[in-house]
């Protein structure tokens, strides 16, 4: 049963404008965000996110460094 107080929370909640990626694992990696994102607070939609975005940034850093060696 959700309760008022939650209801609301969802309601306030914009819609989000983010697009949607779909990824297979394994049900060991799937256990280990849900607790990942259970210990942080976040969903695990969150939790990846930000994952991906830290190896994209790291990503960045390396082509630049490969770039300068040219």
């Amino acid at each position: 049963m959700i309760t008022a107080s939650i209801a609301l929370q969802f309601e306030e909640m914009p819609p989000t404008k983010k697009e949607k990626v779909t990824f297979t694992c394994t049900a060991e990696t799937k256990q280990s965000l849900e607790e990942w994102a259970e210990r942080e607070g976040r969903t695990v939609s969150n939790l990846v996110e930000r994952i991906v975005l830290a190896a994209l940034e790291g990503q960045k850093q390396t082509s630049g460094d490969e770039d300068k060696s040219k």
